[in-house]
C-alpha cells in the first residue's frame, strides 16, 4: 500500500518519468495491470545495475535491511535511496555500513497509512498533509543537497517534511505510533479473552476507533518491536504509569485527580486538532 501510493503520487506529480517495481511475481503483475508501475525491475534478479535515479524501499523493516545489505551493488552511481521504514536507527546504521559511497541514502518515514495492506488500497492522496520524517545526518554538520532533493519529492507528493535525527525519530514514534498499536492490541485481547455474548453487541464507534489498529499484521510489527525495543519499553512504562494512576484515583474515589487528567488530555487533543494549525490531522 505504501509503495503503491508513493508510485501513484509520484506519477501524478510528474516526479517520475518511468517507474519500475520489484516484488513477487503476483504483486508485480497486479502493479503493472493497475498502472502503478510501468514494468518490473529486472536488474535485481539478473545481477545488473538498476537504472533508477531514485530507489524507494517500501517494505517491513527487516526487508529494507535485507535489501540494503544485499543489493547495494545494484544501485547505479549517483542514485538516491530512501525508505519508508517505521524505525530509523538500525536502517540508517546499515545503510551507512552497507551501501557503496557512490550511492546516497536518506532515511524516511511517512506518518500515513492504515491497518490495511495491498495494492488495492494504494491511494495517491495518502500522503496529503501528513508529516513525513526525514533523517538528518548530524555527522555531516549541515543539510546535504540530497536531503533537500528528497524534501522536494516529499512536498511534491503532498506531505509535510519533518527533519530530525534517527534517535529523535525512534523516540517520538514509540509514543505516537508504536505504543498506540500495542495498546489497541492489548485492549482487543482483553475483550476477546474475557468477553461474554453481549460485549460485541454493545460495541459502538468508540470501541471500534480504539481497536482499529489491532487489525495490523504482526509480520510488519515484529521488525518494529525488534528494532525499537528500548524506546517502546520506555513509552509503555509511561502509559502504564498513567493507567495505574487512573486505577488508583478511581479505586480511592479521587475524582478530582481524574478530572485533572481529563483536562490535560483535552488540552493536548485541542492542540492536535486546532483548526488552521498546519500540524492538524485531516
Amino acid at each position: 500500500m505504501i509503495g503503491g501510493s508513493f508510485a501513484l503520487a509520484a506519477r501524478r506529480a510528474g516526479i517520475a518519468e518511468r517507474i519500475t517495481g520489484w516484488d513477487n511475481k503476483n504483486v508485480l503483475g497486479e502493479a503493472t495491470a493497475r498502472g502503478v508501475i510501468d514494468a518490473p525491475e529486472a536488474s535485481f534478479e539478473s545481477g545488473g545495475v538498476c537504472d533508477a535515479d531514485l530507489v524507494y524501499l517500501a517494505a517491513p523493516v527487516g526487508g529494507i535491511l535485507s535489501v540494503l545489505r544485499t543489493r547495494g551493488d545494484s544501485f547505479k552511481a549517483g542514485a538516491v535511496v530512501t525508505d519508508a521504514g517505521s524505525t530509523k536507527r538500525e536502517i540508517c546504521r546499515v545503510a551507512r555500513e552497507a551501501l557503496p559511497s557512490r550511492v546516497s541514502f536518506v532515511g524516511g518515514h511517512p506518518m500515513a497509512g492504515s491497518h490495511k495492506a495491498g495494492l488495492e488500497h494504494a491511494d495517491p492522496d495518502l500522503f496529503q498533509g501528513a508529516p513525513y520524517a526525514l533523517v538528518v545526518d548530524e555527522a555531516k554538520g549541515e543539510l546535504s543537497s540530497v536531503l533537500r532533493v528528497v524534501e522536494e519529492i516529499v512536498c511534491g507528493i503532498g506531505a509535510r517534511p519533518v527533519r530530525l535525527t534517527a534517535e529523535e525519530h525512534d523516540r517520538a514514534v514509540a509514543r505516537v505510533s508504536h505504543a498506540p498499536q500495542l495498546l489497541a492490541t492489548a485492549l482487543a485481547c482483553a475483550v476477546a479473552r474475557r468477553r461474554n455474548g453481549a460485549d460485541l453487541l454493545l460495541a459502538g464507534s468508540g470501541f471500534s476507533e480504539m481497536v482499529r489498529l489491532a487489525a495490523s499484521r504482526w509480520s510488519v510489527w515484529e521488525d518494529i518491536c525488534r528494532t525499537n525495543a528500548d524506546e517502546i519499553t520506555l513509552a509503555l512504562d509511561e502509559v502504564i504509569g498513567e493507567i495505574e494512576a487512573a486505577r488508583s484515583s478511581i479505586t480511592s474515589g479521587d475524582f478530582d485527580g481524574m478530572g485533572a487528567a481529563f483536562d490535560e488530555a483535552n488540552s493536548l487533543i485541542h492542540q492536535l486538532w486546532s483548526p488552521g494549525d498546519p500540524k492538524s490531522r485531516q
